[in-house]
C-alpha cells in the first residue's frame, strides 16, 4: 500500500514538473516572439515599421529621457508588437484603394529641421489650384494608440478631403515608448507653429481652419485646440504657442479619458511616463479637467456601433463638451452596406467606401457651417 503511494506521489511529482517545463517553453518561446517581432530597423530602411521604439538611426536619437522606465514595460512590449501587425494589417487596406490622383502632394517637409522621420509634414490640395487660392484648411493627426503610426497612415484619408476643395496638412509626431504623450503634444504644436508661419506659401485660407484626428490623435486634436488658447496650460506642457485660430475641431473616436478611462487605462496611463504621477500634467489627463481652459470651436464628433475601443467615450466627450456649452454634433454610426457594424474610426480607414464617404461629407459640411 505504502509503495502505491509513493508511486503515486512520484508520478505526481513527474506530471508537475512536466507542466512547469511546458509553461517555461511557453514563456520563452513569447518572450523570443516578442523580440524578434519588434526588432528595431534603421529609419533608411524602406519597410521598417513605424512603431515607437521600433527605429534607429546612426545619426538621430529617438529615444529622449521621457521614455526612460516605460521601455521595457510588459504592456508596452505586448503592445508593440500588437501595432507592428497593425501596420501590415493597414497596408492591406490601402492595396485595396484607390486615392484621387488630381491631388498635388508636397511630401516630407520638415517642421523641426533635425533629421527626425517624425517631425516631417505633407500638404496636399486640389491639382490646378493657383498659388494665390484661398481654400479652406485641414490639419489632422493621426491615430496609433499614441505608439504607432506616422502621416502615411492617415494619408489616403487627408487626400480625400483635399480633393473636396481643401488644403491639408498631414503631420506626423514622435511615439512612445520614444517619447511620453506629453512630447507629442510638443510636437504637434510646434507643427502649428510651422504651418501658421507658413500656410501663406500655400493655397489657404487663414480665417477657415479645422483640427482633427481620429483615436489617440483626437486626444492630440483635443488638446492642441485647448492649449492653443491656454498660455497657463502650455507652460505645464512645455509647449509652444501654435498661433493658430481654430473655425472647428472634428474628433473621430477619441480617447480623451486616458487616467479615468476604464480598463484601457492600464495602457494610457503608462504613456504619460513612469512618473506621471508626480509631472505637473498629472491632474490634466482627462479632458474634463482641461476643457475649461478654452473656448472651444465648434466641434464635430465620429463614432460607430463597432467602436469597441472608443464609443462609449466619444459620447462622454459629446455629453461634456454640450455641457460646456461648445455648440457640438456626434454622428453614431450604425452598420455599413454589407449589414457589417463599422469599425472604429471607419471614415479614416475606409474613406473611399459609402459610410465613410457620408461621414467625411457630413463633417465637412459642418466645418463650412462653422466658417460662416
Amino acid at each position: 500500500m505504502q509503495e502505491v503511494k509513493e508511486k503515486k506521489k512520484s508520478k505526481g511529482k513527474t506530471v508537475c514538473l512536466i507542466i512547469l517545463c511546458v509553461i517555461l517553453v511557453i514563456a520563452i518561446a513569447a518572450v523570443v516572439f516578442i523580440e524578434v517581432t519588434t526588432k528595431p530597423s534603421y529609419d533608411t530602411d524602406e519597410d521598417r515599421f513605424a512603431v515607437g521604439g521600433m527605429v534607429i538611426s546612426d545619426t538621430v536619437e529617438y529615444k529622449d529621457e521621457s521614455g526612460d522606465g516605460i521601455r521595457h514595460n510588459p504592456v508596452i512590449k505586448m503592445m508593440q508588437m500588437v501595432w507592428r501587425f497593425c501596420s501590415d494589417g493597414d497596408a492591406a487596406k490601402h492595396a485595396t484603394q484607390t486615392p484621387p490622383d488630381k491631388v498635388e502632394k508636397v511630401k516630407d517637409i520638415p517642421y523641426i529641421d533635425d533629421g527626425n522621420i517624425y517631425h516631417k509634414l505633407d500638404v496636399y490640395y486640389p491639382e490646378g489650384t493657383p498659388a494665390d487660392a484661398k481654400l479652406p484648411v485641414v490639419i489632422d493627426i493621426h491615430g496609433g494608440g499614441w505608439m504607432y503610426g506616422d502621416k502615411e497612415l492617415n494619408e489616403y484619408y487627408c487626400l480625400s478631403i483635399a480633393d473636396r476643395g481643401y488644403t491639408v496638412f498631414n503631420i506626423s509626431y514622435r511615439l512612445a515608448p520614444d517619447v511620453t504623450v506629453n512630447e507629442q503634444l510638443q510636437d504637434t504644436a510646434q507643427a502649428l507653429k510651422w504651418i501658421s508661419e507658413n500656410m501663406k506659401n500655400y493655397p489657404c485660407d487663414e480665417t477657415k481652419i479645422m483640427l482633427t484626428g481620429d483615436s489617440a490623435g483626437g486626444q492630440l486634436s483635443a488638446y492642441s485646440a485647448v492649449l492653443l488658447q491656454s498660455p497657463e496650460l502650455r507652460e505645464k506642457f512645455g509647449v509652444v504657442d501654435g498661433n493658430l485660430k481654430l473655425s472647428a475641431l472634428l474628433l473621430t473616436s477619441p480617447v480623451a479619458f486616458m487616467k479615468d478611462g476604464g480598463a484601457f487605462s492600464i495602457y494610457t496611463k503608462i504613456l504619460w511616463g513612469k512618473d506621471y504621477k508626480s509631472k505637473p500634467t498629472y491632474e490634466f489627463m482627462d479632458l474634463d479637467k482641461i476643457v475649461d481652459y478654452a473656448e472651444l470651436p465648434p466641434t464635430y464628433l465620429i463614432t460607430s456601433g463597432g467602436d469597441s475601443l472608443a464609443h462609449d467615450q466619444t459620447h462622454r466627450a459629446y455629453e461634456l463638451l454640450k455641457e460646456k456649452g461648445v455648440k457640438c454634433e456626434i454622428a453614431d454610426f450604425g452598420d455599413d452596406e454589407n449589414g457589417e457594424p463599422l469599425p472604429h474610426v471607419f471614415s479614416v480607414l475606409f474613406p473611399f467606401d459609402k459610410s465613410g464617404t457620408k461621414a467625411i461629407d457630413d463633417a465637412l459640411a459642418f466645418f463650412n457651417e462653422a466658417c460662416k
